[in-house]
C-alpha cells in the first residue's frame, strides 16, 4: 500500500467506533450493555472488631483526643467512698462510680479535693458495667457541661458505643448495597484468629442477624483474623478452630476484598503458621512468616501510639497493644499469593490458571474507628485498598460508602480508550471510560505512559497515580459542585443555559414535572438539606453517569493536515492562534449529556444536553429507573472552515438515546463560561427525524469534510430503526447517507433505495447505515466518493465528484457480503469502512468486516452466523464473492513467550502464554480482492463490529466473539494483522516477546487473542506501533507507519 505519496488521501479516520449495542423495534434490542448481560459480583468480607474497647462511647463532635492536659483532670467518687483521678489514658465504667449527694442515677465528680463537685449522668447503652468512657473524653465532658446535665437528653449527643454504631452502619451497608457478595467475620472469642459467621454471598438477612448479635467481649488479634480470612478465601482449614472452609471464589476473574474495621492496636496477635503442624502451602519453607515484607524497623513501647511505618512491634512475645504489628504483612501476603493456583475449572468451566486472569488474590481496606495509626495505613497500601478513619456514625457510613465505591471501581466494566498524542513521548496519556452497573454511574480515568526508552516498561501504561486503579485523575472525583457546572442545551434550535429560568411554564412541566428540584438533581445535586429534598429521586453516587458506547475523544491544539491554500485565511494562522488552548476530552454519557473535561486535570469544563433528550431526562430521577441510553455514541472533533473562519467542530449521534445528530463549536474552551452569548455561540444545530423521517438511531461517528461545492459538511449514515413508531416514521425503512451543511444545516440525502421490503431475513426490518466514509482520491482535500455498508450486507459507493449538490448521487452497489457464493443469506455490516490504494497502483482497496452486536440474540454466538474480513478492489464495477481470493485460518495454538524485562538476568524473565492464529499466505493473481472467514474448527460467532485500520501495506482488524463465560461477558477478541493487498499472512507481525524487536522468535502469527477488547488505540514509537487494548499494550510491526497516519488523525491527536 502507498500512503501520502499516492494520489489518494483519505479525509477522515476510519473511526474506532463502538458497536451499536441497542436500537428500537422491530430489532429486539437491549437497553443495557450487552457486554454486562452477565457479570461476576465481587466477594466482600467485613471483618468487624468485637474487642472490649468497642464498648467505648462514640465521641462527641468537637472532642479531639490528646488535647487535654493533667490540669483538666477530674476525680470521681467510687463506691468505696474514696475519690480517684480520671486519667486521660484509662477507661472507666459507671458501675464503679457512686452518686454521693447527687440524685441517683447521677454520679458525683469534683475537680480537686477542695473544689466544687458536679452531678452528671451519661448514656450507658451497653449497661453501666459494660459501657466504657475513655478517660480524656470523660474529662472533656465534665469540663464542658454544667452540673445537673443529663447527657442522655442533650440534643445531638452521641448515644451509642462504637460497637453499636459499627453494627448499625455495617447492617445498613449490607442491606442497601446491591451486586456485592457480602460476608462477615469477627475476632474469635478464644482470643486467636477469627470466626467467619457468614460466607460471602450469604443471605442478607442472615448477615444482618449475625451482626446484630455481636458483643464487644474479646481481644484484638487483627493480623491473625486477617490471616484466617485468607485461609477462608483459599478453602483451607482454620488454623485456630476445628473447621474447614469452602472458598467463595466462583470465577477466575472474581475480585475479593476484606474491609477491616477496628478501633485500636492488636492484642494477643502472635500465633501464625510456623506454630502449626500443618503449616501453610503458600508460605515458602524458611520464610520468616509472618514478617512477609521483611521489614522490621526498630520499635519501642515508648513510641506508642506513633509506631513507625512497617513496624512488626516492640516485642514478639508480648500480648500488649503494639507488641506485635503484623497486619500489614498479612495484607501483603493476601495480595502477593494466588488463592486459586490450580488448573481446576471455575463455574464457567475455564481453568483458574487462565492467562487472561492470572491471579486470584485479595484487596485489603482498613478503617480506623476512633483511631488512626501507621499500621492500618500500611496494611491498606500493601493490600492495594484504601485507609480511612471515622469517629461517628455518619463518618463511618461515609467512609464505608467510599470503600465500596472504590471496590465498585475495581470491579467495573471498562469501555474505550483514547490517547492525547500519536507518538509515545513525554506527556503521553491514555484516557479510559468506565461504568458501574450497581447504580449506573460512570468515570473517565487518565493514565500516564512510560516514555523512558531505557526502561523495560517503555510504552506501558503507568498505574502509579493517586486515582482509582493508579490513574492520574478521575473525572468522577473532579466533578464541580452542582450549581457551578456549565451545562448548556438546545431549546427551540437555540443554544441556552440549562437553568430553571430558561424554560417556560409548559416546558418546566413537560421536562421536569414542574419541579425545580428535579432540574437541580439532573445538574448533579445529591445531598438533602433544608432547601432540597432528594428523597423522591433515585439514589446515585455520582453526577456522572455510565459511559458505555461513547469513546473519549482528545482535542488539544489544532493538528489537521490541511494545506494553507485550501481556505483563506490560511490554516497555519489558525493553528498558531490556538496552539496553547486548553486541551479537552469529550465523551457522551447516559446522564443525557456530552461532557467536556480538561485533559490535564479531569475537571468538567462544559456539558451539553441535546434538545431531543429534554423530554426524557426525568427518567433519570425515577426511583424505579432501569438503564436507558442517552448520549451513547462517539463524537467527532475536527477543524473545519465554517462561515468564513476556521473553527473546531464537534458532532455526534446519540446511539439509542434519540434520533438525532448535533453539532457544537468547541474552538475555544475559554469561552465555556456560563452565559447566554456563550450558549448561543457553542450550539450550531441539531438534526433530528423531524428534519427527515429516514433518520434513525445513529451509532456511527459523523465525518467532517470539505465537498466539491467548496462548503464543509457532516457526513453520516442514517442509523437504525427509522420506522420506530413516533411522530416521524420512515415510510420505506431505506438505508441512506446524509450530508449536512455545517453552517446552515441544509442537507442532501443520498438514498440507496433498499429498505424494509428488501430485508434478506424476510422479517421486514428497516435497513440502515452505521457509518459513511468519504474519500479524496486526487489529493485536493475534497471528498470525491463516499463508501458505506448497510445492515443487509451491501457496500455502496456514492459519487460526489460534481461541484453542484444536485449532481451528488448513488454510484453503484460495489459488493454484497455473503457467507457463500449463492448469497442465500447475507452478512450485516455495522462497522465503518476503510480504504487505501495498492502499492502497485492497481486501484483502491475497500476494507471492512461483517457481523453485528445489536440485538439481545446477538449475545448468542451460535446465532451469529459465519462472518468475514474483506478487502475489495474497486475497479469501478460491482464485485461478487466468487471474484475474491480466499484466505483461511490454518492453525490456532497456545504459544509461550518470554519477556526479559530489559535485563540479561534469566531470574528477571517472565513467561506468558498467548492464544495465537496463523493464516494462509496466498497471493492474488486476477482476483478483485480477498476475504478471510472468521471460523476455526467448531468455533462459532466471531464477528467484526469496529472499522479496520490501514497502515501502509498492512490492515488491522479486531473481532469479537460473544460467549457464555461470566468472566468475559463481552466475549473474547482477536486482533489480526494482514497484508492489505491480498490478505495474506505476514512475517514478524507482533512483538510478543516485548523486546522492541520484530523477529523470528515472535513467530509468524496473524492473530492474537486479547480477551475483551471492543476497540483499540495506537501510538507510534521508534520501534513500530504500540496498540492499546484497554490498559494492555501490544507491539505491532507497521513498516510505513511513520509516513502513513493521515487516515486516523482525528482519533489519536
Amino acid at each position: 500500500m502507498s500512503g501520502n505519496n499516492s494520489s489518494y488521501r483519505l479525509l477522515l479516520a476510519c473511526a474506532l467506533v463502538y458497536s451499536a449495542h441497542s436500537s428500537a423495534a422491530p430489532l429486539d434490542l437491549a437497553d443495557t450493555p450487552l457486554s454486562v448481560s452477565s457479570s461476576v459480583e465481587p466477594n466482600v468480607m467485613l471483618l468487624m472488631d468485637n474487642s472490649g474497647s468497642m464498648n467505648n462511647m462514640v465521641f462527641e463532635d468537637g472532642f479531639v483526643p490528646g488535647t487535654l492536659g493533667n490540669s483538666d483532670r477530674w476525680q470521681y467518687l467510687r463506691t468505696n467512698g474514696n475519690y480517684y483521678w480520671i486519667n486521660n489514658g484509662s477507661t472507666y465504667y459507671f458501675s464503679y462510680m457512686d452518686d454521693g449527694s447527687c440524685s441517683w442515677p447521677y454520679r458525683r465528680f469534683r475537680k480537686s479535693s477542695s473544689g466544687p463537685y458536679k452531678c452528671m449522668i451519661a448514656p450507658t447503652p451497653e449497661g453501666t458495667g459494660s459501657t466504657r468512657y475513655y478517660g480524656e473524653y470523660l474529662n472533656y465532658l465534665l469540663d464542658k457541661y454544667p452540673s445537673g446535665t443529663d447527657l442522655r437528653t442533650v440534643a445531638g449527643f452521641p448515644q451509642q458505643t462504637r460497637m453499636g454504631v459499627a453494627k448499625q452502619v455495617a447492617s445498613d451497608i449490607v442491606q442497601n448495597t446491591p451486586k456485592m457478595r457480602f460476608g462477615v467475620a469477627r475476632f474469635n472469642s478464644s482470643n486467636d484468629g477469627a470466626t467467619v459467621d457468614q460466607s460471602c454471598g450469604a443471605n442478607t438477612t442472615s448477615i444482618i442477624s449475625s451482626i446484630s448479635g455481636y458483643t464487644a467481649s474479646t481481644w484484638t488479634p487483627l493480623a491473625e483474623a486477617l490471616y484466617e480470612v485468607t485461609r477462608y478465601f483459599r478453602g483451607m482449614t482454620s488454623p485456630y478452630r476445628n473447621v474447614s472452609y469452602t472458598s467463595p471464589i466462583q470465577y477466575r476473574c472474581q475480585s475479593n476484598f476484606t474491609i477491616a474495621i477496628t478501633d485500636g492496636f492488636p492484642t494477643r496477635d502472635r500465633t501464625f503458621p510456623t506454630s502449626f503442624p500443618s503449616g501453610d502451602k503458600d508460605v515458602p519453607a524458611g520464610n520468616a512468616f509472618p514478617d512477609w515484607d521483611g521489614l522490621h524497623p526498630a520499635t519501642s513501647s515508648s513510641q506508642y501510639p506513633n509506631f513507625p511505618h512497617f513496624s512488626d512491634g516492640y516485642n514478639a512475645s508480648s500480648d500488649g497493644e503494639g507488641g506485635t504489628l503484623y497486619l500489614d504483612d498479612i495484607a501483603k501476603f493476601a495480595w502477593d499469593i494466588d488463592f486459586k493456583n490450580t488448573t481446576a475449572p471455575d463455574n464457567s468451566g475455564q481453568s483458574y490458571n487462565d492467562p487472561l486472569f492470572k491471579v486470584q488474590n485479595m484487596y485489603t481496606y482498613t478503617v480506623g474507628f476512633a483511631t488512626q495509626n501507621n499500621m492500618l495505613q500500611d496494611a491498606a497500601q500493601y493490600g492495594n485498598g484504601l485507609y480511612f478513619t471515622a469517629t461517628n456514625a455518619q463518618q463511618l457510613t461515609d467512609v464505608l460508602k467510599r470503600a465500596l465505591l472504590d471496590i465498585s471501581d475495581k470491579s467495573t466494566s471498562a469501555t474505550a480508550v483514547a490517547a492525547n498524542t500519536g507518538r509515545v513521548q513525554s506527556g503521553s496519556s491514555v484516557y479510559q471510560a468506565k461504568f458501574h452497573t450497581a447504580d449506573w454511574s460512570g468515570d473517565l480515568l487518565s493514565f500516564g505512559i512510560e516514555t523512558d526508552k531505557t526502561s523495560p516498561n517503555y510504552g506501558d501504561i503507568l498505574t502509579s497515580g493517586s486515582g482509582p486503579q493508579g490513574a492520574q485523575w478521575s473525572a468522577e472525583d473532579k466533578m464541580p459542585e452542582w450549581n457551578s457546572r456549565r451545562i448548556f442545551t438546545n431549546l427551540g434550535n437555540s443554544g441556552k443555559r440549562f437553568r430553571w429560568g430558561t424554560f417556560n411554564a409548559a416546558q418546566r412541566t413537560e421536562f421536569f414535572n414542574d419541579e425545580q428540584a428535579m432540574l437541580q438533581y439532573l445538574r448533579g445535586r445529591n445531598t438533602s438539606d433544608a432547601s432540597f429534598d432528594v428523597s423522591g429521586y433515585r439514589t446515585r453516587t455520582s453526577a456522572l453517569a455510565d459511559i458505555v458506547n461513547s469513546a473519549p475523544q482528545y482535542k488539544g491544539r489544532p493538528n489537521g493536515r490541511y494545506k494553507d491554500s485550501l481556505e483563506g485565511p490560511d490554516y497555519s494562522s489558525f493553528v498558531a492562534a490556538n496552539r496553547n488552548r486548553e486541551p479537552m476530552i469529550y465523551v457522551g454519557a447516559n446522564d443525557g449529556m456530552l461532557h467536556g473535561f480538561n485533559a490535564n486535570t479531569g475537571v468538567e469544563r462544559m456539558a451539553f444536553v441535546p434538545g431531543s433528550l429534554l423530554p426524557r431526562l426525568k427518567e433519570l430521577a425515577d426511583t424505579g429507573y432501569t438503564h436507558r441510553y442517552f448520549v451513547d455514541a462517539t463524537p467527532t472533533v475536527v477543524d473545519a472552515f465554517v462561515n468564513g473562519a476556521w473553527r473546531t467542530v464537534l458532532t455526534g449521534g446519540l446511539g439509542k438515546g434519540a434520533q438525532s445528530v448535533y453539532a457544537l463549536d468547541v474552538t475555544n474552551p475559554a469561552s465555556f463560561g456560563e452565559s447566554d452569548s456563550n450558549a448561543a455561540n457553542l450550539f450550531m444545530w441539531e438534526f433530528t427525524d423531524a428534519d427527515d423521517a429516514d433518520l434513525g438511531y445513529v451509532y456511527g461517528r459523523p465525518k467532517i469534510v470539505k465537498m466539491q461545492d467548496g462548503r464543509w459538511y457532516a457526513v453520516f449514515g442514517n442509523g437504525y430503526n427509522n420506522t420506530v413508531s413516533d411522530d416521524h416514521v420512515s415510510g420505506t425503512g431505506n438505508a441512506v447517507v446524509y450530508i449536512v451543511d455545517l453552517a446552515s444545516k441544509n442537507f442532501i440525502k443520498l438514498n440507496t433505495g433498499v429498505g424494509a421490503s428488501a430485508d434478506p431475513t424476510g422479517k421486514n426490518r428497516p435497513n440502515g447505515i452505521s457509518t459513511a466514509t468519504p474519500v479524496d482520491v486526487d489529493g485536493d482535500f475534497k471528498a470525491d466518493y463516499i463508501y458505506a455498508g448497510d445492515l443487509f450486507g451491501n457496500v455502496w459507493k456514492f459519487d460526489v465528484t460534481g461541484s453542484s449538490t444536485s449532481s451528488w448521487k448513488l454510484g453503484y452497489k460495489l459488493f454484497t457480503a455473503c457467507p457463500s457464493g449463492s448469497c442465500g443469506t447475507t452478512q450485516p455490516i455495522t462497522s465503518g469502512i476503510s480504504t487505501g490504494f495498492t502499492s502497485d497502483g492497481v486501484g483502491l482497496m475497500v476494507f471492512f468486516g461483517t457481523g453485528k452486536h445489536l440485538e439481545i440474540d446477538d449475545n448468542n454466538a451460535a446465532a451469529g452466523g459465519l462472518q468475514s474480513l474483506y478487502g475489495i478492489l474497486d475497479k469501478g464495477a460491482p464485485v461478487s464473492r466468487s471474484n475474491l481470493l480466499k484466505q483461511v485460518i490454518t492453525s490456532e495454538k497456545t504459544a509461550t513467550f518470554t519477556d526479559t524485562n530489559g535485563t540479561d538476568d534469566p531470574a528477571d524473565d517472565t513467561t506468558e502464554p498467548r492464544l495465537v492464529r496463523e493464516t494462509s499466505d496466498y497471493s492474488m493473481t486476477n482476483e478483485q480482492g480477498w476475504y478471510l472467514d472468521l471460523k476455526y474448527g467448531t468455533e462459532n460467532g466471531e464477528r467484526v463490529i469496529n472499522a479496520p485500520e490501514v497502515r501502509g501495506d498492512r490492515v488491522f482488524f479486531i473481532s469479537t466473539t460473544p460467549g457464555n463465560d461470566e468472566c468475559l461477558p463481552g466475549g473474547v477478541s482477536w486482533i489480526y494483522q494482514l497484508g492489505s493487498k491480498d490478505g495474506k499472512q505476514l512475517q514478524s507481525t507482533w512483538d510478543l516477546y516485548e523486546d522492541g524487536k520484530f523477529d523470528a522468535k515472535d513467530g509468524p502469527y496473524t492473530g492474537v487473542q486479547v480477551g475483551e477488547a471492543a476497540g483499540f488505540n495506537t501510538m507510534v514509537d521508534d520501534f513500530g506501533e504500540q496498540i492499546y487494548l484497554g490498559l494492555e499494550r501490544l507491539g505491532a510491526n507497521a513498516n510505513a507507519l511513520l509516513q502513513n497516519r493521515q487516515s486516523w488523525q482525528e482519533v489519536t491527536q
